[in-house]
């Protein structure tokens, strides 16, 4: 996990939104930020986009701060975003998403995770993000993701659709909150750390952790660990 976030503009990208042929035809760039805290991963990203000759990366980000800034600093059509960026200074998962989506309604966002956890997914889908795609898919598939979403429609790698429309099962179901909680967890972070981001009280946050905990019949912060892993909410989980 990097620690370090360094937000860059794309190389060599211009402000410019339009390109001219040898015809004078004028066509319309598409403006995409990238956002991942894995250097590797933003530069899979780019490889694979940089085929498209209509698509121009104007920046990327390592954490949900620099995204922000990104968003405010260069206009965009597209964000594909990954879920899960813990270490830094704003709330990354759902409620990044959730102020993207109040701050910059107009931005189509596509989220590219790891996470498997039908719970969080859903709460994903439900702010009406543009699309969603697993790591584990093709690098190939994200053309057809990006240019879908940009196109106006939706894209959900694989099977998610099916397993996004199928509800919880039993009691054992975390709510969203309660998972946002031992995601993080998960990646290391304390329960004041957690409270600090999200801007919650560490009492409110620990009535979360214990909520989940008694839900899930838990009795330990390593059981807990443990279900986290074995149902996609920890880094190494998926």
């Amino acid at each position: 996990m990097t620690h370090t976030a360094v937000a860059a503009a794309g190389r060599g990208v211009s402000n410019q939104c339009a390109r001219t042929d040898s015809n004078d035809e004028v066509f319309a760039m598409k403006r995409i930020l990238l956002a991942d805290d894995h250097p590797v991963v933003r530069t899979g990203l780019r490889s694979v986009l940089a085929h498209v000759p209509e698509w121009a990366i104007v920046g990327e980000a390592a954490d949900a701060a620099q995204l922000e800034d990104l968003l405010l600093l260069h206009p965009c059509e597209l964000v594909i975003t990954d879920l899960s960026m813990p270490f830094g200074q704003r709330p990354d998962g759902v409620r990044m998403l959730a102020d993207i989506r109040r701050n910059h309604p107009r931005v189509r966002l596509l989220v590219v995770t790891s996470f498997s956890n039908p719970v969080v997914l859903r709460a994903v889908a439900r702010l009406g993000v543009d699309g969603i795609l697993e790591k584990t898919c093709a690098l190939a598939v994200l053309t057809d993701a990006v240019s879908t979403v940009l196109a106006g429609g939706r894209f959900y790698s694989g099977d998610l659709a099916q397993r996004l429309k199928a509800s919880a099962t039993g009691t054992r179901a975390l709510s969203a909150k309660e998972s946002e909680v031992v995601r993080l967890m998960a990646h290391g972070l304390s329960i004041k750390q957690i409270a600090d981001i999200h801007r919650r009280t560490v009492s409110t946050i620990s009535r979360q952790k214990g909520a989940a905990m008694k839900r899930l019949n838990l009795k330990s912060d390593y059981e807990l660990m443990l279900y986290a892993k074995s149902i996609g909410l920890s880094p190494s989980g998926s």
